[in-house]
């Protein structure tokens, strides 16, 4: 538990500068849901939104599953989710995405085609975008996501698991974010 604390220090550093926010902290804000159809509810808004994650893998019969839905407002989309920690004796973790506020499929039944998107999270995407990654597999998308309601299933069959993840989220072209910015531009080019 000492070293997960260091981790959300280590992570909110790194923001640093950036419009960073924890979304979701599963170590002060308790155990993200193990109910695909009641997921843990988050919001994002525009820059870095970090959720720190734990899964304590396989205990017996019982797995520990992480269901999150994420809220992307209009006029923003996610650019990208970043993998900005892993830690596990276990190499690989699973994380799969579908479009709407609960996951569909039952994690003992699901094909891989059935999902919009998965991954196998480990050691070697820290760093790496991996909403990019998730986008190549399943039915496949292409990021930027737009606004809209997403639900997430992070799984660990084995050690347990501490994963970050930073929701990287901009305002969406033809927002009135960037058409605010452009108009303002187009004023002073007007008077000049």
């Amino acid at each position: 538990m000492r070293w997960r604390g260091l981790l959300a220090i280590v992570v909110l550093s790194a923001a640093a500068g950036a419009r960073a926010q924890v979304i979701y902290n599963e170590f002060v804000q308790g155990d993200i849901s193990d109910d695909r159809f009641l997921p843990t509810a988050l919001v994002l808004s525009e820059g870095s939104n970090i959720l720190l994650g734990f899964m304590a893998g396989a205990q017996g019969p019982t797995v520990d599953l992480d269901y999150f839905s994420i809220t992307i407002p209009a006029g923003l989309q996610l650019d990208q989710i970043i993998l900005t920690g892993y830690f596990s004796q276990d190499p690989v973790a699973f994380l799969a995405i579908q479009p709407g506020p609960i996951f569909p499929n039952d994690p003992l039944t699901v094909e891989p085609g059935d999902l919009m998107g998965w991954t196998h999270l480990e050691v070697g995407q820290v760093g790496l975008d991996v909403l990019a990654i998730m986008g190549t597999q399943g039915q496949g998308f292409i990021p930027p996501l737009p606004a809209g309601v997403y639900t997430f299933w992070a799984q660990q069959l084995g050690e347990p698991t501490d994963y970050t993840l930073d929701f990287v989220v901009t305002p969406a072209p033809g927002s009135a974010a960037l058409l605010g910015a452009g108009g303002v531009f187009a004023c002073r080019r007007r008077r000049a």
